[in-house]
């Protein structure tokens, strides 16, 4: 680049600020003169009229490097470099500030230390690149110059008549992450869970709420942030697989055990019977959406519970009165074993919320290779007892069925359903196989589930024999391990979080 003092005089950075000022102007009264006298031997008749503002009215990243690393099954890492145009990536130009950036980052890897850049000024103002260690020094701007924007840079805009002078910040935005990795952490090791035979987690109030066997009997641990817990945080037990029989609806936990169904409304730390009504006998408690609790009976019909006022005013809670639901026996079964749950909004519909059921319904040794997806959608413009239960028919479609799992959990994160289980049922027993290998992606509402490169689990130093995972308030996916060391994980896709802040 061609320092700006070098035009006509050097602007040395020991000169007082009014000298040099001085000296730009007189710069541009130069120019503007230039301009004159050629534009009066070129045509008589043609004026050159000049502005007093300075500004800039445009600004993007015309080109950029970036640097993609990918790692093989064997452990081999690879760097490859490729250029990209990023002129699709706005910036934002504040007038009032003098502050330029982009708020959409570019990708992760990009290169902020070469790029070339598109300014446009207001009436052909002047523009200037200040030097990044000397003190006013500057640059002739040049679209075709590289630039560092490794760290904001300072642009100083000289409008045609001398007068107006402004100096804007521009700052370059990159991701330190890329947008559709998983990001995974081990936080904590965890003694209590490593000698647990099962859980499951759940997230509520801003904290963590674990219902796990351990020796022998179900026990609730809490814990605010994964760092300290609380491992006698209930003032009751219950059996050894209690904690499998356990939901969670407006901020009440619920636990079905030995034939009896107990819900505490002060954070899982008192329990208290409830006297309930139902058609069928109750087996398993399996889940909650917004307003209702869901059950398996003994000959494995679908209840539900829902709690409100009667018209009388007094308040029934759920769990009280159990009916059976609505669905349609003749098309496919309900599943029976290894049940998973999870309630999500529907997508751009006002106060509605879908409800998927997933899990198996015949004896392992069956021909059936893949499990069966039940949904319910719910309008709570309408009576909730209007919703139906529609069994997911994909007929002979068998590309990207949920398979038969083992230890399933359901997420809904990102306005997809995320799934990973411990294995599937072909390979329960196998030794070999690795547990919690795998994640599932649906996009579809459960019709489809497809892996990728960027919906992975844990793989370093992760050895469960059963996981548990919920989703905070911030979008990050905490991971509750029983057995092997007792991992606490966390995890989140990049574009998740930043769409969210």
């Amino acid at each position: 680049m061609l320092k700006f003092g070098e035009l006509c005089v050097n602007l040395q950075p020991k000169l007082d600020k009014t000298i040099l000022m001085k000296q730009i102007k007189a710069i541009i009264m130069l120019l503007a003169a230039m301009l004159i006298m050629a534009s009066c031997t070129s045509n008589s008749n043609s004026e050159t009229t000049l502005y007093g503002e300075a500004a800039i009215t445009a600004f993007s990243v015309s080109k950029a490097i970036k640097y993609t690393t990918t790692e093989s099954s064997d452990g081999t890492i690879t760097t490859t470099k490729s250029t990209y145009t990023a002129t699709s990536y706005k910036f934002v130009i504040d007038q009032l500030k003098h502050e330029i950036y982009n708020p959409d980052s570019l990708p992760a890897g990009t290169d902020p230390s070469r790029m070339l850049c598109s300014i446009s000024s207001f009436h052909n103002s002047i523009v200037l690149l200040k030097d990044k260690t000397e003190a006013d020094t500057y640059y002739y701007y040049s679209s075709t110059d590289s630039i560092d924007f490794s760290t904001p840079r300072t642009f100083r805009v000289i409008s045609s008549d001398g007068e107006g002078i402004t100096d804007y910040t521009v700052k370059v935005n990159v991701h330190g992450e890329e947008a559709d990795k998983f990001v995974w952490s081990n936080e904590y090791y965890v003694d209590y869970f490593a000698e647990m035979k099962g859980l499951k987690a759940f997230y509520q109030g801003g904290k963590f709420y674990i219902f796990g066997n351990h020796e022998g009997k179900t026990n609730v641990v809490m814990t605010p942030d994964g760092s300290e817990y609380d491992y006698e945080h209930s003032k009751q037990s219950f059996s050894a697989d209690a904690w499998k029989n356990t939901a969670l609806i407006g901020g009440d936990f619920y636990v079905f055990d030995d034939n009896k169904l107990y819900v505490s409304d002060d954070d899982a730390v008192n329990w208290k019977s409830v006297e309930y009504v139902t058609p069928k006998p109750i087996k398993q408690l399996i889940g909650a959406s917004t307003f209702e609790l869901y059950a398996l009976s003994t000959d494995n019909k679908l209840l539900v519970s829902e709690g409100g006022f009667h018209d009388d005013g007094t308040y029934e809670a759920p769990g009280t009165t159990w009916l059976e639901e609505n669905y349609d026996e003749t098309t496919e079964p309900l599943p029976s074993e290894d049940l998973a749950m999870v309630c999500y909004p529907v997508y751009m519909a006002d106060n509605s919320e879908q409800v998927l059921l997933v899990g198996n319904a015949e004896p392992y040794n069956s021909d059936h290779d893949y499990a069966y997806i039940w949904r319910k959608i719910i309008d709570f413009d309408y009576d909730l007892s209007w919703g139906h239960w529609n069994y997911m028919n994909r007929g002979d479609a068998t590309l990207f069925n949920m398979p038969r799992v083992k230890d399933l959990n359901l997420l809904y994160y990102g306005q997809s359903i995320i799934a990973f289980y411990s294995s599937t049922v072909d390979k329960m027993d196998d030794p070999t196989q690795s547990k919690y290998s795998t994640m599932l992606q649906s996009r579809d509402n459960g019709i489809t589930w497809k892996t990728s490169s960027a919906y992975t689990m844990p793989t370093k130093d992760f050895a469960p024999t059963m996981v548990s995972g919920v989703v905070d308030d911030k979008n990050n996916i905490w991971l509750f391990c029983a057995g092997g060391e007792g991992n606490v994980i966390k995890g989140y896709l990049p574009r998740v979080v930043w769409e969210n802040k």
